[in-house]
């Protein structure tokens, strides 16, 4: 019986298949396996029994090949309240109660440092070869030994130092209550700790600080959009209230644009020849050549204009008052003599 079962599920896969690849004959390869898989294949089919009828019923499957995720089951739609000891942020600081400031144990527990350099003078002796007497020997191999006792002092005492410094920052990374700490100012045992948290605070100072910039920017409303200051006068030149791209209103830089009809018409000074003008033009005529294209002579033109008749008068009044200085200069000198 079972094995009747199987060819029978094995018979209707395969008919459902073959009726699957005929329907979609002529269409694309990808669209005839899709329809194939979801024919053929339950992970491909939809746990949910086909609903009848015109109404549509909401029902979330249980069973199947899709399951509600855990968070969907174990979560209720209630919003999770908000408790008086979550953060918005979280911090990699030791708690407030580790900071000594203040306290009367404050500083009283030290590690002594070790010697920055340890001696070895002491080896030069071992390369000594030249003659002594016994009592010469002698004395350097009290100096040799002392120095080598010495030696193996120092090196316990660097030793002993990183040991315990390394139990100090690995299982009181948070300080010592009352005593010291990595936000102390001062501190001695947490020193490199406390230079790591003050970079890590500048670091998110200036982050902070470009982060306020760029949403002041992003949300700054200019005060003539916003009408902060509507009906009252801004104090500003012609059109700079107004946050649009404009053109340049400087008189000195375009006075053209601040002359009226009859200045334009009839303006103060009316050149009859410019002599700038007239040299562009003839450098169009001659294509900027300083020679003749026929004798091969020099063909530059002196562009003299006569100047205004009043420049010529104030030039003239200037040169008979010098000559009269000259003169009166000159008489004076020879009065003297």
């Amino acid at each position: 019986m079972p094995a009747r079962g199987m060819a029978a599920s094995s018979s209707q896969a395969a008919s459902a298949g073959g009726l699957a690849l005929g329907g979609s004959r002529g269409a694309h390869p990808t669209l005839r396996l899709d329809k194939f898989l979801r024919s053929t294949d339950a992970g491909y089919q939809h746990a949910e029994a086909h609903t009848q009828g015109d109404r549509f019923i909401r029902k979330m499957a249980t069973y199947g090949q899709v399951r509600p995720s855990v968070s969907f089951t174990n979560e209720s739609r209630v919003v999770r309240p908000m408790k008086e000891t979550g953060a918005v942020d979280m911090s990699n600081l030791p708690h407030q109660r580790h900071d000594p400031r203040g306290d009367p144990r404050e500083g009283t527990f030290e590690i002594p440092a070790p010697p920055k350099e340890i001696d070895q003078s002491y080896i030069k002796m071992f390369q000594n070869h030249s003659l002594m007497t016994p009592s010469e020997r002698y004395v350097e191999h009290l100096a040799m030994k002392a120095g080598h006792e010495k030696w193996r002092e120092e090196r316990d005492a660097v030793f002993r130092y990183r040991k315990r410094m390394n139990v100090l920052e690995r299982k009181h990374p948070e300080g010592i209550l009352g005593v010291d700490g990595p936000t102390h100012p001062e501190t001695v045992l947490y020193r490199e700790r406390h230079e790591q948290l003050r970079t890590q605070a500048e670091r998110a100072e200036k982050h902070a600080e470009k982060r306020f910039q760029h949403l002041h920017q992003q949300t700054y409303t200019d005060d003539a959009i916003a009408q902060r200051y509507f009906g009252s006068d801004p104090g500003m030149e012609r059109s700079k209230d107004i946050c649009i791209q404009r053109k340049c209103v400087d008189p000195e830089v375009h006075p053209f644009r601040f002359l009226d009809t009859h200045e334009r018409l009839f303006p103060k000074f009316n050149p009859v020849w410019d002599p700038e003008r007239a040299a562009a033009l003839r450098s169009h005529d001659v294509r900027d050549k300083s020679h003749d294209i026929i004798s091969g002579a020099h063909n530059a033109l002196p562009y003299k204009v006569a100047m205004p008749w009043e420049e010529a008068q104030k030039q003239q009044m200037a040169k008979r008052a010098a000559e009269t200085m000259a003169t009166q200069h000159r008489s004076h000198t020879e009065f003297e003599i």
